[in-house]
Order: structure tokens, then C-alpha cells, then sequence
């Protein structure tokens, strides 16, 4: 939006602008937490299933 358009808007609807964006912002960081939180329990995954793989080879010979 151009310096401009925003001249041209009414109280209300800079609120709702406002509110729009601070939404936005909100769900991208909600978005950014939980692939954080996933990337890190796949990788405890896979240190748990390289652990059992080797407990397996130490006991099974």
C-alpha cells in the first residue's frame, strides 16, 4: 500500500489493518515454533532408533 492509501482510510478500518497484520505475525511465529518442536523431536527420533539399533547389535552377538 502506497503512503496514500493509507491517508485515505478511516480510523476503524486502520484498527482492522492493524489487527490483520499483528494477526499475520502471530501465525507465523505459532507456524515457526511448531517446526522448531517437530525438526527436534524427529531428531530425538532418530537418536533414540540409532540407540536401540545399537543395544540391539551389542546384546544380539
Amino acid at each position: 500500500m502506497d503512503k496514500k492509501d493509507l491517508e485515505n482510510l478511516s480510523v476503524s478500518e486502520l484498527k482492522k489493518l492493524k489487527e490483520s497484520i499483528n494477526d499475520e505475525i502471530e501465525n507465523k511465529r505459532v507456524r515457526q515454533t511448531l517446526s522448531n518442536a517437530n525438526r527436534k523431536g524427529l531428531a530425538l527420533v532418530w537418536v533414540a532408533i540409532g540407540i536401540a539399533i545399537t543395544l540391539f547389535r551389542l546384546f544380539a552377538s
